[in-house]
């Protein structure tokens, strides 16, 4: 699972942010489950504050982990720093797999690794392996495998250049952030990859995670009874999926295509198949699966936004990070699950609600009227 992570001079991050899951012993039971770290995490702020620039840092991280090498040699990773500077960007993430804590960080600049190292901080900060441009620093015993690869590429992490190498000792660091992890966020911000066609044949060709998308939308009061996926040719003769929706209407079964649903069954429809994603078959897994979600409530009633959070909540192996506008969920998901992203003079910056006094914030109070009035932070000044 993710802990925490953050970074410096990240587009309009100039100065070090952070989001951090961990939970103090201050955080009421009731919230934590007995765990030291949060399943689930909301973003809050104003529009253009940096929410889904603070989702882009980790998706970002895992990318580069996962997918580095597969690009050109003379490819260089986008990353914009703050307003075009040519200072260099530092990007960092604490997760724990099994019960072993690692710390990785990353310095890019102009496009380039100036730096990069793993961590075991599960007890003391041991250097797995560091990095400094195309050069092998040092790598502890159980990683000295790395010694082996004949050419550091200065764009690329070393992880992802030692899996293409078929070095296993790093494997269960790229398998966590290549496969442990999905996301709607890419460099370019909200983007959501699925297109109908894809999606629909998707669901056509596996049936457990079609029959979750119908439960789900008919648990949700969308009036579907069943959906089903059809298919017909192309004028090039291939075959194009969609889903029929069938509603019973006077006791007879109608059946409308996907452009006569609502903007927010549309949503349902694509964004349900993240959650089946993530949470299937999570419990053998060695790692928490994470879902980071930007605008989770786009399209959705302020009612169906805490009933996506509860498919993970009730699953043991699962987190999820998440921006949205609706200002209830601050009730629901508290001061320890809810960060702000506030903006001061063009310069974003982060804070979790635990982190204000706590004579302004107290456990089982709505925070809904203290956010409205602007007292905490994270709406807009309009017109001031």
């Amino acid at each position: 699972m993710i802990l925490k992570y953050g970074g410096s001079n990240f587009f309009c991050f100039k100065e070090g942010f952070e989001v951090d899951l961990r939970l103090n012993n201050n955080c009421p039971e009731e919230i934590s489950g007995g765990k030291d770290y949060s399943q689930v995490m909301c973003i809050k702020g104003a529009n253009a504050s940096g929410k889904t620039t603070a989702l882009k840092a980790l998706s970002f991280i895992s990318s580069f982990i996962k997918s580095s090498f597969d690009t050109k040699p003379s490819h260089k990773p986008s990353i914009e720093t703050y307003f075009g500077n040519n200072m260099p960007t530092q990007l960092f993430c604490e997760f724990r797999i099994k019960e072993v804590e690692y710390r990785y960080n990353l310095t890019i600049e102009d496009g380039l690794v100036i730096h990069e190292k793993l961590s075991d901080i599960t007890n003391a900060d041991t250097v797995l392996f560091s990095r400094a441009e195309n050069k092998l620093e040092l790598t502890e015993k159980t990683y000295a495998e790395l010694k082996t690869i004949p050419k550091i590429r200065s764009n690329a992490s070393l992880i992802s250049i030692a899996h293409q190498h078929e070095i296993q000792c790093i494997d269960h660091i790229y398998f966590l952030f290549s496969f442990g992890l999905m996301s709607n966020v890419s460099n370019d911000g909200f983007d959501e990859q699925w297109n109908n066609d894809g999606l629909s044949r998707f669901y056509n060709e596996n049936e457990h995670f079609l029959s979750f998308i119908k439960k789900q939308l008919i648990k949700l009061d969308t009036g579907i009874v069943n959906i089903e996926i059809s298919s017909m040719e192309d004028n090039e003769g291939n075959l194009v999926y969609f889903p029929l929706f069938s509603f019973d209407i006077d006791g007879e079964i109608k059946k409308l295509r996907l452009h006569s649903q609502s903007s927010g069954t549309k949503r349902l429809y694509k964004i349900l198949s993240y959650f089946c994603l993530i949470i299937r078959n999570n419990s053998d897994l060695p790692y928490a699966p994470i879902l980071l979600m930007d605008e989770l409530d786009l399209h959705l009633h302020s009612q169906i936004t805490p009933e996506l959070i509860k498919l993970i909540e009730i699953e043991k192996n699962t987190q999820l990070i998440f921006t949205c506008q609706n200002d209830q969920i601050l009730d629901s998901m508290g001061k320890y699950r809810t960060i702000l992203i506030n903006k001061t003079e063009n310069e974003s910056y982060s804070y979790r609600l635990d982190e204000l006094p706590s004579d302004i914030l107290r456990n089982n109070r709505p925070i809904t009227p203290h956010y409205k009035k602007g007292t905490i932070g994270g709406v807009p000044n309009i017109g001031k």
